[in-house]
Order: C-alpha cells, then structure tokens, then sequence
C-alpha cells in the first residue's frame, strides 16, 4: 500500500485539525484531489474510518495504538478486509492519529483518587461508611435515570432522522433573498422570476422524489443586521431545506455565519468574495455555498486569457485597493502572471469611482504595455478607456465585466477591449433559457441583468439535483449532496464543487469582445 496517502492525510489535519477524521466524505474527498493515483488507499483508509464513526468514534492515539491488534480483526470481520488491508488501514489511522491528537495527562490536585465500585473516593485515612441498602437503592436510580435518558435520546434521534427524510409541510422549501425594494428592486424581481421559472419547470417534471418545489421570495434589508434578524425568523418560522441569496455582499456575509449556525445549507448566486464561503481562517464554512467563481479563479483566467488568448505578455494593471472584490482579484492576476510568463510593468488605483487620473493614464501609455487588465468587477469602466484612448493609447484591454455603460458606450474608445463575463445573452447555448423566460413573463431579461438571473435559476436546478442525491431533505444530508457535486450540467456551466473552498472549481466562462461599437459573445473558456 502506498504511503503517500498517510502524509497527506497528515497534512490536512494539521490544516483542517482532528475533526476531519470525523468526517470520511470530506477526507476522502480532499485525499482525492491530492493524490488521485492512491483510490484503493484512499478508499481503504475511509471506509476503515466510517466503521469506527459507526460504532463509538476515534480513540485517542494512546488507546489506538494498545488496540491496533484488535482493531485490524475487527477491520477483516465487519469490512471484509484482507490481513494486508486491515494492518495497513490500523497502521495508517495510528499514524494520523499521533500527528493530530496530544494525550493529556490527568491533572492532580495533590489528593489521591481511588476508583471503587464505579465511585471515585478520596483517600483521606478512612472510608465512609455507607449502609448497603442506601448503596442499592442509589444504584437503583441511577440506572433508572440512565435508562430514561437513554429511551429520551432515542425518541430524539427518531424525531430529527424522520424531520430530515420527510418535509413535514409535503414540500420541498427553499426561501429567495434578493433586494426588491429601493434602488435594486428591478435586480432583485428579475432574479426571483428566473428562480420561480426553474421550481414551475421541476415541478412540471413531477417535482423532487415525488414531492413540489416551493419558493418564498423575501425583500431582504440592505442592513446586514437587519437581514440577519430577519432571515433568522424567516427560517425557525418553516420548514426550509435551503436559502439562495442574491444579495449584496455584506448581507451574504452576515447570513453565512447565521447558515452555519441554524445548519441550513445556503447559495450565494453571484457574490465572488472569498469571505462569503471562507472563515478568516481559511477553513470553507460548512453550510454555505456559491453558483459564482471566487475572486481568486476570477483573477487566475485574466491571466490565463492575458497569455493564451491575447498572447499578451507585456502588461499594465489597474485596481482599486479600496475594494474588497478588486483587490482580491488583482493579487491572484499577479500571482498567476509568473505562472503564465506575464510582466507587469506599472500598477495604477482608481482614484474615484469609475476612473483615474491624468497621470496614471499617462503612465500606462509610456510604459510601453501590450494590453491593460482592470481588475474591478463593479465599478464604470467606461471612463477609463475614454481616456486612455484619449491619449493615444492603442493596446488591448482586458477587463471583468461588460455593463451597460460599455453597451452605451457609442464612440470608439471602448473597441479592441475584452470583458469575462460568467454568462453573455449572445450565447446560443443559452437561447432556450431566454425564451423560456420571455414566453413565461413576456419580457426580455435586460443586459445586465442577464447574467443575475442565470445564476439564480441554475441555482435552484443545483438544489433540486442535490435533493435527489441526498438521503435526507435539509441539513447536514443535504450539505453533503451539494458538496459531491461532480459534473452537474447546468445552463451556463458545467458545475463541480471544491471541497477546500465551496466554490465551482474550473468551471467555464464567457468572453465577450467589443469591436465596431457592439459586445459579441465570442466563447466559453477555462484554464487548461
């Protein structure tokens, strides 16, 4: 048996600590991706895993190691393992084990303690004498106690186990954030009508293991702390298997710590901040998930595309350190530039919202770079061509987000530009989605509004695939089911889940080049 397998398990748990091995899904998942060549370790050491979770959980590496004898007949009996498996599947459990856990001594307090009959005494020259009968009838209620705890912890177990299989309600709810109301009430309406057209198509399909798909649309405060009371009450109220956001990103960052904690599994439509899905301890929160790219492979395909697609090698870089989205971007463009042989040659910063100054445009100019890569997915970039373009500037641009304004944009100044989009109207793949839509609501889905609404309906399809998958309807079961998704054929992308991040991993995008005063869809990409 490969060994390989043991290291690296060793090095997940000094990232992700002990309570890893508690969950074999997971380890096996991560193991997997780092050493794809050891399956049959891999599977052994899960499965070896599972059988202990099932019956008591990890021993702590003391009492392992004065077992492993025992333990790896166990191994051959329940599993079926041959003596070979079974003593390398002890051996490998020991050895993560001794990585993970410290064995504590006991603390003394100077008394010494002494165990008899099931009581600890302390030792202090004489024992208490303590009428028989009285022992006896202590006993007695104690194991009366015990035995009523224990048909309490049943009953318990029996409840939680049927809630999860079966939606009490006879539906399966999921509850729709967005802000419809205020200055974003278009945004928001658009993206629960393409959400409410995904739950009428699966149900028209005969729903979700026989039963309905349910939305509840909810107007949700721009005030995180409003939105986090509000979508407190909104979930402890019914019956809710999962929440889908398309909400901003301070909202999304205070429900995703409420997600966790109420255990229900929740969907960030559009969001690519790494905070949404990642704790400051670069751990994934365990119920929360995005339809969306993170700001790290947002900023890895510019660079992939600034080197293979453009064969641009030579360029300038604008960011904007005062946004969270922009920054992050712009520290994975740069880490990605030495992978894909790039130079940067100057770095220029939005000065005010959807510009920069003179000197900054004339500094990319004189410095000689093929092309320009903005880093912002949110901010007008329209302004920023107008003046480079101005100042004789004729390289190519690379940017993230092709908005209305670049649609406005009737002069020149915005041809020769490319823009990576997660979704484009223009792409035929996606022709169907927009009839669907318009023969539904009788409306077109307006430019910017095109890719939001994507991603909230594949959302949902996401949610009803994973329901399918799942064992259960809600929590933990249907947290497991989202994060295995291998695969999954969606409208605008073909969606896995990274274990490490909860984000799609690799997953396809969309580029659009503006030439002639008009935004083409030209064609879906990923890093190869």
């Amino acid at each position: 048996m490969n060994d390989k397998v043991v290291e690296r398990a060793r090095e997940l748990i000094r990232t992700f600590g002990i309570p890893l091995l508690d969950d074999p899904e997971r380890l096996g998942q991560l193991l997997e991706d780092m050493c794809p060549d050891c399956r049959s370790e891999i599977f052994v050491l899960c499965f070896a895993l599972r059988e202990l979770s099932r019956n008591g959980g990890l021993p702590n590496a003391g009492d392992f190691s004065a077992e492993q004898e025992k333990i790896a007949e166990r191994f051959q009996d329940k599993l079926g393992f041959v003596p070979s498996s079974a003593a390398w599947a002890t051996y490998a459990i020991g050895e993560i084990l001794n990585s993970g856990r410290v064995i504590k001594e006991a603390p003394s307090n100077g008394s010494p303690v002494e165990a008899r009959r099931g009581f600890l005494r302390k030792i202090d020259g004489a024992l208490a004498k303590t009428p028989r009968a009285s022992q006896a009838r202590r006993k007695t209620l104690r194991n009366g106690l015990l035995l009523l705890g224990i048909m309490a912890l049943f009953l318990w177990l029996f409840i939680r186990i049927t809630e999860s299989r079966y939606p009490m309600s006879g539906e399966h709810r999921v509850l729709f954030l967005a802000h419809m109301s205020g200055a974003d009430a278009a945004f928001g309406q658009v993206r629960l009508k393409a959400a409410q057209m995904a739950i009428d198509q699966i149900n028209a399909r005969g729903g979700v293991k026989g039963r309905t798909m349910h939305i509840l649309g909810r107007d949700i405060p721009e005030d995180p702390l409003q939105a986090e009371s509000a979508v407190a009450s909104m979930i402890k109220d019914g019956r809710i298997s999962a929440v889908v956001s398309a909400c901003d990103n301070v909202v999304n960052l205070a429900i995703a710590e409420l997600a966790d904690e109420l255990e229900v599994p929740l969907l960030i439509t559009e969001s690519s901040l790494l905070g949404v899905t990642m704790t400051s301890g670069d751990r994934p929160r365990l119920y929360t998930f995005r339809t969306n790219c993170d700001n790290t492979y947002w900023g890895r395909l510019g660079a992939y595309f600034m080197a293979r697609g453009l064969n641009r090698k030579n360029v300038a870089l604008i960011s904007n350190a005062g946004d969270y989205d922009s920054a992050e971007i712009r520290d994975s463009f740069v880490e990605s530039c030495e992978e894909f042989g790039i130079s940067v040659l100057c770095e220029v910063h939005y000065t005010r919202r959807g510009g920069i100054d003179l000197a900054s445009a004339t500094e990319i100019v004189s410095s000689g770079a093929e092309a320009v890569f903005i880093s912002n997915r949110v901010l007008d970039a329209a302004p920023v061509l107008s003046m480079l373009r101005r100042l004789g500037y004729g390289g190519t641009i690379l940017g993230m987000a092709y908005d209305n304004s670049l649609r406005e944009e009737s002069r020149a100044s915005a041809d020769d530009s490319w823009w990576i989009v997660p979704a484009y109207p223009d792409d035929a793949k996606l022709l169907s989605f927009q009839a669907s839509y318009r023969d539904k609501y009788n409306e077109t889905i307006a430019g910017d509004d095109f890719a939001g609404a994507l991603l909230a309906y594949d959302s949902i399809q996401w949610i009803a695939d994973a329901l399918y998958r799942a064992p259960g309807f809600q929590g933990e079961a249907l947290r497991h089911a989202l994060l295995s998704t291998r695969n999954l054929a969606l409208s605008h992308a073909t969606l896995s889940i990274d274990p490490r991040t909860h984000s799609p991993w690799n997953k396809e995008v969309s580029v659009v080049y503006r030439s002639g005063g008009t935004g083409r869809f030209q064609k879906r990409f990923m890093p190869r």
